[in-house]
């Protein structure tokens, strides 16, 4: 994979400008690699990619997803438990971005990045470790990446640069309590994306959008960072992905599909995102 331009580079944006052409609101899907098998994994994308959803973002499972509520964290220990290693989502990318044109982007947390070694160059993590693991993501055809706990306002170990070299966008995560002074390091730090939770907490509470407060903040966000916003955590029906219209431009749903294949498999999915769609 490494020496390979970016195959998913330029995808945020066409779908961006599909979604706006389209005048709906985008729907972005998650999956925590190798859950509840790598095998099913696959089988996920392959139904999501099929029902047009215009996103899916894969989760490279970690011991401690602080952003997480319990069914992720349950999803990625028993990733972990089943032997999913960082080198297993360099392959399973490389594999979808190449059957499916849509944006997929690596969601995780910065240890993963710090801590990544590239036998092929002798990279020891830190700093190498950010640049190895941008370019192997970018080598597989990742268009982004999301590390929800790294603050904007520490660019450490040159994880801007890595990124910009390796041709991914840095896509942060916001909560309706972000100030503007914190929404402009963030325009500064990241691009592609603004990655806006719903609320403040963990993903997967049940609980309605608080639409007036979110609604406000969108729109300061929209206003400073002039990027487009997805917004996630707590989104599971489709009035809830219609109420965004005009705010946002793409609806982020992971932890209750999660839920839905668990209970309906394949065919359960499929249902719900027809619904979730639209379609």
């Amino acid at each position: 994979m490494s020496g390979r331009e970016n195959r998913g580079a330029g995808r945020i944006e066409a779908a961006v400008e599909k979604i706006r052409s389209e005048d709906r609101v985008g729907l972005m899907t998650h999956i925590v690699l190798g859950y509840p098998s790598m095998e099913e994994s696959m089988k996920l994308v392959e139904t999501m990619a099929g029902c047009g959803v215009d996103f899916i973002e894969i989760q490279i499972p970690f011991s401690d997803p602080t952003a997480d509520g319990p069914v992720i964290t349950r999803a990625c220990q028993a990733a972990l438990d089943g032997g999913v290693r960082v080198q297993d989502a360099f392959e399973f990318m490389d594999a979808v971005s190449g059957r499916f044109e849509l944006p997929f982007l690596f969601m995780s947390y910065f240890n993963i990045a710090f801590a990544y070694r590239q036998a092929a160059s002798g990279g020891r993590g830190g700093a190498d470790g950010v640049a190895g693991f941008a370019a192997a993501a970018a080598a597989a055809g990742s268009s982004g990446l999301i590390l929800p706990d790294l603050p904007p306002e520490m660019v450490r170990e040159g994880y801007k640069a890595a990124c910009g070299s390796a041709g991914l966008h840095p896509v942060y995560v916001v909560s309706p309590n972000t100030g503007r002074e914190r929404l402009e390091v963030i325009a500064e730090a990241g691009s592609g994306l603004l990655y806006a939770t719903s609320r403040t907490g963990t993903t997967g509470k049940e609980m309605e959008l608080e639409m007036r407060e979110l609604t406000g903040f969108l729109s300061l966000a929209r206003e400073t960072c002039g990027m487009p916003i997805a917004v996630g955590f707590s989104i599971s029906r489709r009035e809830q992905v219609e109420s965004l219209r005009g705010h946002a431009d793409i609806a982020v749903v992971g932890t209750h599909f999660i839920r839905v294949w668990e209970e309906g498999g394949r065919e359960g999915l499929k249902a719900e995102l027809k619904e979730l769609t639209g379609a």
